[in-house]
């Protein structure tokens, strides 16, 4: 059974740490404003209970925004999502170890999916290896979350980059990724080439002035230099990417990719998902429908962060527009909502999960006055 990046396999549970658990062997903050102050906690208990979706437009809208809530909502489903489905996804439980270390780091629920993590690539040997979408996007969130606690690359995240850079291409990228209709994480390579320079950017020096990573970091930046962004998630991805590998975007493609995002704000402060490429919903054919367009958790959150990694101040007018958005739009449930970009009929709706880990992001980028 598919769900995100990746497939199950049979070498699903290990003993990691004295406790059973299910390996992640496949994928498919405080706010800025005086007068909503958001109190940070952590240790908050899971909710075992709490389904895996679906979630919908109809969901009711909270009173006011709060993080713990959301903190809750987060440590919950990236918890449940890899004991029931044994898989890493970059919807869920990627993209949560990205999720910000002020919030999430001294949560036993983040300390134990970061512990799956790190067993599924200390399971790993050339016979019995995952899909190739599995290991690069595992590599990549691992990277991100040592460099988001301030800490060295650890041994396990190490190895799992080697695999990464083992099997990258000449090209530069990993023609191996999956590629089903699923965007915006899996629809075609250039995620999983962006995904990687930024994590290998956000690497201490130490790391990157290694051999293999210099040879496969030039190699990844020939393939985005000969491989232009088809689309705005492209554009983004690389703005982020930018901020930590010099000469990925030049000053005119940041200014002028910056505008675009811009010109993409909704008449209600929020950025749509869907118009952030070319998508069509189901199976991606011409005759498919367009995805729909509204804002959303994903489409806001990942937008406002990104444009904060480029430069933009928070006290940008148009930022806190995005700001003021999240603010009025989280659910009562602590998610902000996201329609899959594949808008099938029994469609959970899991991009809301990586919706609510980049609003929480956005927050978190916009936490500090500007100096």
């Amino acid at each position: 059974m598919k769900h995100g990046i990746g497939y199950k396999l049979p070498w699903q549970r290990l003993m990691w740490r004295g406790m059973t658990v299910a390996l992640l062997v496949s994928s498919s903050c405080g706010l800025p404003r005086d007068d909503k102050a958001v109190v940070l906690t952590a240790g908050a208990d899971l909710d075992p209970g709490l389904p895996l979706g679906p979630y919908s437009r109809g969901d009711a809208l909270a009173e006011e925004v709060n993080v713990e809530r959301a903190a809750r909502f987060l440590d919950t489903v990236a918890t449940n999502w890899g004991e029931k489905h044994g898989c890493v996804t970059c919807h869920t439980n990627g993209y949560y170890l990205t999720a910000p270390n002020e919030v999430f780091g001294d949560r036993p629920a983040f300390q134990k999916v970061r512990a799956f993590a790190e067993g599924f690539v200390d399971s790993w040997d050339q016979e019995h290896m995952p899909d190739t979408e599995v290991f690069v996007a595992t590599a990549a969130f691992l990277a991100i979350n040592d460099a988001e606690a301030q800490r060295a690359l650890s041994p396990v995240t190490v190895k799992a980059l080697d695999f990464a850079w083992e099997h990258q291409s000449e090209e530069g990228h990993w023609a191996g990724w999956v590629k089903c209709n699923w965007p915006p994480f899996e629809s075609d390579d250039h995620y999983g080439a962006t995904l990687i320079a930024i994590a290998v950017g956000m690497a201490p020096d130490s790391y990157r002035q290694i051999d293999r990573v210099e040879v496969g970091m030039r190699r990844l930046e020939s393939y985005l230099s000969s491989h232009p962004p088809s689309h705005l998630h492209h554009k983004a991805m690389l703005l982020w990417a930018a901020k930590y590998v010099d000469g990925l975007v030049n000053a005119d493609e940041r200014e002028r990719w910056t505008e675009e995002l811009f010109d993409l704000q909704q008449a209600d402060g929020g950025f749509a998902s869907g118009l952030l490429g070319t998508w069509r919903q189901r199976q991606g054919e011409p005759s498919d429908p367009p995805v729909r367009v509204e804002s959303d958790g994903y489409g806001t959150g990942f937008v406002v962060f990104v444009l904060r990694q480029a430069g933009v101040p928070a006290a940008d007018p148009r930022i806190q527009k995005g700001v003021a958005w999240l603010e009025t739009h989280q659910r009562t449930g602590g998610h902000w909502w996201t329609q899959s970009l594949r808008n099938e009929s029994d469609t959970s709706n899991f991009l809301t999960h990586a919706g609510t880990t980049f609003a929480l992001k956005a927050l978190a980028a916009t936490n500090l006055p500007e100096s």
